[in-house]
């Protein structure tokens, strides 16, 4: 999700925005809201609760380039596709259209046809106050907002080169400014039909084409809301998703309310276990199931794991200290330990994810030495790293694609550091610091704040620190963090990647020169060939062909290492019993519309 992981190295393993991340607190009786606000003991409201490891940042899809923040979006918003379920592998399907679009005979134009049963929300910027039905002007005026360069600065990469006449459409945004007229200025590509009706061509054939479509920056918003809310937009959500924002809170607990008129039903079809794992007993009801979701901001593991001990939480993600007391590994994967095992359920899954360290290409110590930088790269151990600070819950890339996806490498053949101490010290020698001699320190920005960071940090302090080299960490909120990568204002930063759509394309452009801050490469990286290789691949099938050139462009990475792989995460949760219709999902930002809470069996703690 473009998304930049919110979690810090540590925490993403519980605190992901995946089927596996944790919930907030309720009160003490199973029912009552964190907050105080809940309903009074004995209700039959539904309420699932949500931790929130980071403040989110804009809740304007187009603004908005986080985690934290997609979240939230994605249950008050809808977009023209989503992810099945419960189908693997993960698998697009339709959302505010009918049926998947039909594709021209030419393989350039996809025909749309929206729903007539989707509403948007009732609020103050309709007339009379009454929400109106979704029609194709919506869709187009979201897709323009999202090609304005005046609104949209970092996750245009989506779309870019994608559909006929957008990007000369962006263009002319950047020379309009704030006084562009979307009435005046079209998008050649995009056609209405009529209200239910309209068609996307594109600039040439591309098998990735309507994976975009499901992202919560390309979420369907109505030009009533932006034009009555102005900059209040950002916190006044106006969709037609699931839930309806009740109480927004950076950083207490915001609270979404089931939409009623929300048009989707349960999937009625999965994989083959589905059906004894108790999936499919909702087949076919509508959704959502749950009457409330509070996301309580909850930094610290040890708060969240208590409660969810109480009873007062319905799933949380482990820490390393509690995975230690609580559960283990083995050749099987994750389980329980006795005392646990009979009181919740574990499950774990491998994330979307890219966790990694960026060098800032433009500092003058680190930009300028190359051998500077494969000298951190050796000097990293990050296997050490996954088994003392992670408990195994993550593996080592050898590429920047996470294993679960096509052109990972598990199909390209790649090599990558491995912790080699003499060999780091080699480089330091190369780069002009003999055993470190001289070597100013280099300062490392960090996301967070939580202790979970601060291990980490020091993890990696006292690896470096045996070579020579020393390091300082900036442990900060997530917004100044963004804030300082975006001006570029750093030298090293902790950082990660979460798919926006399943597909190895989306890891590479992390390091494509025109994507450079504030789009996703913020390490500036600027290789002619990598750039002539990824825009060769970009729209190409997965298969052989495609796989030699992301093994050139790894090749690449590990020579110039722009940025040092540290750990793709395994996602790991417990879940109480009363949970139901929990399907781990790793592209799905908050699923919380498909989940269900027995409401008798909570009350009486089963």
């Amino acid at each position: 999700m473009t998304r930049l992981s919110t979690a810090p190295l540590i925490a993403a393993v519980a605190f992901a925005s995946l089927g596996l991340g944790p919930l907030g607190c309720n009160g003490d009786n199973g029912n009552k809201g964190g907050s105080g606000d809940g309903p009074a003991a004995g209700s039959n409201t539904k309420i699932y609760n949500w931790v929130r490891s980071s403040a989110h940042k804009s809740l304007d899809p187009v603004d908005q380039f986080d985690s934290a923040s997609a979240e939230l979006i994605s249950n008050v918003y809808d977009t023209l596709l989503q992810y099945h379920y419960l189908k693997r592998p993960y698998q697009l399907e339709p959302n505010l259209v009918v049926a998947m679009p039909t594709l021209s005979d030419d393989g350039l134009s996809y025909s749309f046809e929206l729903r007539k049963d989707v509403r948007f929300i009732d609020d103050p910027c309709f007339k009379g106050g009454k929400g109106r039905a979704l029609v194709s002007d919506d869709v187009i005026y979201s897709i323009k907002r999202f090609a304005d360069a005046n609104l949209n600065g970092k996750s245009y990469v989506l779309m870019q080169g994608v559909v006929e006449g957008m990007d000369a459409f962006r263009e002319e945004t950047k020379k309009l400014g704030k006084a562009v007229d979307y009435a005046k200025l079209e998008i050649s590509g995009l056609k209405k039909i009529d209200d239910q009706r309209f068609e996307m061509r594109l600039t040439r054939k591309n098998s990735l084409a309507l994976m975009p479509l499901a992202a919560s920056q390309l979420s369907i918003v109505p030009r009533e809301a932006v034009e009555h809310y102005k900059d209040e937009f950002q916190r006044r959500p106006v969709g037609s998703g699931p839930f309806k924002l009740a109480t927004l809170s950076r950083r207490g607990v915001t609270i979404l309310k089931k939409n009623e008129n929300y048009h989707q039903s349960y999937p009625t079809e999965g994989e083959p276990d589905d059906q004894q794992k108790g999936l499919l007993a909702a087949a076919g009801q509508k959704l959502p199931f749950v009457d409330e979701v509070h996301l309580p901001l909850i930094e610290e593991p040890q708060p969240r794991m208590l409660k969810f001990k109480r009873g007062q939480l319905d799933v949380v993600g482990i820490d390393k200290d509690n995975f230690t007391q609580m559960a283990f590994r083995d050749d099987k994967g994750f389980h329980l330990k006795p005392d646990y095992a009979s009181k919740f359920n574990i499950a774990s899954e491998p994330m979307l994810v890219t966790q990694y360290f960026v060098f800032n290409l433009s500092d003058p110590l680190l930009g300028k030495n190359r051998a500077l930088r494969q000298a951190i790269a050796y000097a990293l151990d990050t296997k050490g790293y996954i088994d003392q600070m992670l408990n195994g819950r993550g593996v080592a890339l050898k590429t920047i694609v996470p294993l679960p996806i096509a052109g990972s490498e598990r199909d390209v053949k790649a090599t990558w550091y491995t912790q080699n101490l003499e060999l780091a010290k080699q480089k330091l020698v190369e780069a002009g610091y003999p055993e470190g001699k001289g070597l100013p320190e280099i300062t490392i920005e960090y996301r967070h704040s939580s202790s979970q960071t601060r291990q980490s940090f020091e993890y990696h302090r006292a690896q470096l620190a045996k070579v020579g080299i020393t390091i300082k960490g900036n442990f900060q909120t997530f917004s100044a963090f963004l804030q300082r990568i975006d001006a570029g204002n750093f030298q090293m930063s902790d950082s990660g990647w979460q798919a926006d759509y399943p597909d190895a394309e989306n890891f590479y452009q992390l390091l494509y020169g025109p994507n450079k801050s504030p789009g996703p490469n913020a390490s500036g990286y600027n290789n002619p060939e990598f750039d002539k290789l990824y825009e060769q691949s970009r729209f190409m099938e997965s298969g052989p062909e495609r796989w030699a050139i992301f093994e050139r462009m790894s090749e690449m990475i590990r020579e110039d290492v722009p940025i040092v792989f540290t750990v793709s995460n395994i996602a790991v949760g417990l879940s109480q019993r009363w949970v139901k219709n929990r399907k781990q999902h790793m592209m799905i930002d908050l699923p919380a519309k498909y989940y269900d809470i027995d409401v008798a069996a909570k009350t009486k703690g089963l």
